[in-house]
C-alpha cells in the first residue's frame, strides 16, 4: 500500500477542537483559519484495506454507511489540534495500524489492534479500536442539549442507546460522554465482554447554516487511550 500524505483544510476540523474545550477554539489560534490535519509518510500499512477498515468500523460501531473518497494507512502520525491530540496519539501508539480517510462530507481515522493486527478485521474492531468521525450537516446549532443529543443519536444509530452524560459547556456546542460494556470478539475470535468509551458532540461549522456532528469511540483495550 502506498504511503499517504493528506493536508486537509476544511470546516470539519473545527469540531476536533472540542474534545478538550467544549467548542471554544484554544487561545492563540485564529478563529477563522482551521488548523490543518496532516498524515506524515511512514512505512506501508498492514494487510487491511484502508477504505474497508473505515467502512467496516462505521457500519459495525456507528451504524452508518459511509462513502470513502480517499483513504490510506501506515505506521505514521496524525496531527490534530492540541485538544484532540493526546487521546488519538495514545491510540495510534497502542494500535497495530491506523487508517485515515476523507469521506463524503466527513473526515475519519480508525486505529485497530492491540499492538498488532490479528488478521480478523471484525475482531480487531470489537476488541481493540478507536475511531474519530466528523460529519458536516446542514442545519442550525441545536437550541439545547436535548436537541443536540437527539441529533447525535440520529446521526450515529449504532451508539444511540448508551447512557450519555453531558459535559460541562465551555463554548458553543454540546458534548456528551458514555461508557458501557458489550459482548464482542477478542483477537482469537472468542466472544467475551468488551468495554466501550464514547465522546460525541454537535458544534458550529465554519460555513453558516451547517454544523459538525462527531464521535470519538474506543472499544476494548484501546479505551485506555481516552483521557476523559
Amino acid at each position: 500500500m502506498n504511503t499517504l500524505r493528506l493536508t486537509i483544510i476544511i470546516a470539519l476540523l473545527i469540531g476536533l477542537f472540542l474534545v478538550g474545550c467544549g467548542g471554544q477554539p484554544p487561545s492563540g489560534l485564529p478563529t477563522r483559519t482551521p488548523v490543518p490535519i496532516t498524515v506524515e509518510p511512514g512505512e506501508p500499512a498492514t494487510e487491511y484495506d484502508a477504505s474497508e477498515a473505515i467502512r467496516s468500523y462505521a457500519s459495525k460501531v456507528l451504524g452508518i454507511t459511509v462513502t470513502v473518497k480517499s483513504a490510506g494507512g501506515q505506521a505514521g502520525a496524525i496531527t490534530l489540534p492540541v485538544e484532540a491530540q493526546e487521546s488519538v496519539d495514545a491510540a495510534v501508539t497502542l494500535a497495530g495500524a491506523t487508517y485515515y480517510g476523507i469521506l463524503e462530507d466527513a473526515l475519519a481515522s480508525v486505529s485497530l489492534g492491540d499492538g498488532e493486527i490479528s488478521g480478523n478485521l471484525t475482531a480487531d474492531i470489537e476488541s481493540a479500536s478507536l475511531g474519530v468521525f466528523v460529519l458536516t450537516q446542514e442545519g442550525a446549532l441545536p437550541a439545547n442539549a436535548d436537541e443536540a443529543l437527539a441529533r447525535i443519536k440520529a446521526t450515529f444509530p449504532g451508539i444511540a442507546n448508551l447512557d450519555y452524560v453531558a459535559r460541562p459547556p465551555q463554548g458553543q456546542g454540546y458534548s456528551f460522554q458514555a461508557t458501557t460494556t458489550t459482548k464482542g470478539l477478542d483477537p482469537s475470535g472468542k466472544i467475551g465482554a468488551v468495554s466501550q468509551s464514547v465522546l460525541v458532540s454537535v458544534t458550529p461549522a465554519l460555513r453558516q447554516g451547517r454544523v459538525l456532528v462527531w464521535a470519538v469511540v474506543a472499544n476494548g483495550t484501546l479505551t485506555k487511550a481516552l483521557t476523559f
